[in-house]
């Protein structure tokens, strides 16, 4: 059974590994600004940040709701809450298209395109979005199973996006390379979430 995990996951990740590029080239759309949004269910701030006319929060979601059973599907890298407070929790599929706050939605794959169209488009998007602040560093991992992966190397962001039965779309920015790129993820394992103002 660990043999096959092993291969499924590497599978999983090897289909985008080939779109990085080393380059250091980017263009930042110069119009973004930023601000704060405080989450009225739990106090929690956020920065955020217009870009091409859409409005993100500019760090990754940290809300659970202890009440609600549905959130046991989230969890902190590690379990541990000092990854939470750095880089957000880990939602699988179906929590993260119910957390977001009211006024908020997870983005679909079309949001994303507009996000990287605006910041000059795919090969320089991750060096563009650290400028910008909407990432300050690339990192989250993953969890599926007992496993957690890749908390200082890879960002994961779910979309509403699904591609196919118990898969969904997903954008992955890896550390130390410039440019940013979709794969589609089962929706078991349990990824980062930005939020975008509908």
């Amino acid at each position: 059974m660990r043999d096959f995990l092993g291969a499924f996951v590497s599978v999983f990740f090897a289909i985008a590994f080939w779109a990085c590029s080393d380059s250091s080239v980017g263009a930042a759309d110069e119009d973004s600004r930023a601000g704060i949004f405080v989450d009225a269910r739990d106090s929690q701030s956020y920065k955020t940040i217009e870009i091409g006319g859409q409005v993100w929060m500019a760090q990754n979601l940290n809300y659970f709701d202890a009440s609600d059973s549905l959130y046991k599907r989230t969890s902190c890298y590690n379990d541990s809450a000092e990854y939470c407070e750095k880089q957000g929790r880990l939602y699988a599929w179906n929590v993260a298209m119910v957390a977001c706050p009211e006024g908020w939605k997870i983005p679909s794959k079309s949001d994303f395109d507009s996000l990287i169209e605006a910041v000059g488009g795919f090969d320089f998007a991750a060096d563009s979005l650290m400028a910008l602040e909407f990432i300050s560093e690339i990192g989250g991992g993953y969890h599926f199973l007992e496993y957690y992966n890749y908390f200082d190397e890879y960002a994961y962001f779910w979309t509403t996006d699904e591609v196919r039965a118990n898969y969904a779309r997903t954008v992955m920015l890896e550390k130390d390379c410039s440019s940013v790129s979709y794969d589609e993820t089962y929706e078991e394992f349990a990824l980062s979430v930005r939020c975008v103002r509908k």
